[in-house]
């Protein structure tokens, strides 16, 4: 049963939708989830694909043939978000089940299941070195867990409010977080302080990353913006506007020349990072877009969205 039927007692299919020219740029359209998909991460290595779904459903998926290679069980609730380890070994998953959980990409078997928040988790995060995955909840805390172990080895205090979204560094000493309150935080991983906090005026932020060199942030919210912040100073120097309603995802492409973000207006868009300039506008996903990722080689977008569908785009 999908999210609206949930609401108001009908199918969704029964709702009508215009159509929508795909772009041309549309490499392939992927389906299996059975509701709407919510996050896709690509692998190390760009052949597969991790998805987590409101079906409750994690899939694994071969990117070149388009099919599903796992579909992985055990979450109560829907599935808000996923990320794939760097080492290529180990898949995440984070549900509004209050838990996370930790799979074994080459079977699809779950390793741990990660207890200790007390709501939603909105966000999972392996670090670079794969040891250690990161977890933020609507419970206003931040939880580190040994990836080897499951078990859990820091709480990370600070935030007011629930928190949506946290991301690693690339040379793996800190985290960002953003969320409900109008701040983007910075934290230092071995003490666990919140070592810097850069007000934005957004009242929530759906989605944070580090630039390559991590001189810079982007997050997105509601207010259908995309931001960067220079990590130096704390200062918003980029807006970058397009979308016309809230966007859900944003990400540096593996270069850090462009990003792609994805809104409830269901598109996605690429931007120049230098220029601040909108590239092009993917359409062809038919409900809001929750997710997207670009493909290590910088080639491929991937997007999530309520119309159950991902759609893998080419960077032109």
């Amino acid at each position: 049963m999908g999210f609206l039927s949930k609401i108001f007692g009908k199918k969704e299919e029964e709702l009508k939708r215009p159509t929508v020219k795909e772009d041309v740029n549309l490499i392939k359209t992927m389906e299996g989830h059975l509701d709407r998909v919510l996050g896709v991460k690509f692998s190390p290595d760009g052949k597969k694909l991790v998805s987590g779904g409101f079906d409750e459903l994690v899939m694994l998926w071969d990117v070149e043939a388009g099919k599903a290679i796992h579909t992985m069980k055990g979450h109560d609730t829907w599935v808000e978000c996923v990320d794939y380890s760097r080492d290529g070994k180990k898949l995440a998953s984070g549900s509004t089940d209050s838990t996370a959980r930790i799979w074994d990409a080459a079977t699809g078997n779950c390793l741990h299941l990660c207890k200790g928040h007390d709501t939603a988790v909105r966000m999972v995060a392996f670090s670079p070195d794969s040891k250690t995955l990161a977890t933020c909840s609507r419970d206003t805390t931040i939880r580190l867990w040994d990836v080897e172990t499951g078990k859990q080895t820091a709480v990370l205090l600070g935030h007011k409010s629930y928190i949506e979204c946290v991301a690693w560094s690339h040379d793996g000493k800190r985290l960002v977080s953003c969320g409900e309150e109008p701040v983007v935080r910075i934290w230092d991983v071995e003490s666990g302080k919140n070592i810097a906090s850069f007000q934005t005026n957004d009242t929530l932020s759906h989605s944070v990353s580090f630039s390559p060199d991590d001189s810079l942030i982007v997050f997105c919210g509601r207010d259908a913006k995309v931001k960067i912040i220079d990590v130096a100073s704390g200062k918003i120097v980029k807006v970058l506007e397009g979308h016309e309603d809230g966007v859900r995802s944003a990400c540096f492409s593996p270069d850090g020349s462009v990003i792609a973000s994805a809104a409830n207006d269901e598109r996605v868009c690429l931007w120049d990072v230098k220029g601040g300039t909108l590239l092009h506008t993917y359409r062809g996903h038919t409900l809001e877009v929750q997710s997207v990722d670009i493909s290590p080689d910088g080639r491929i977008i991937a997007s999530g969205s309520d119309d159950r569908k991902i759609k893998l785009w080419g960077i032109r």
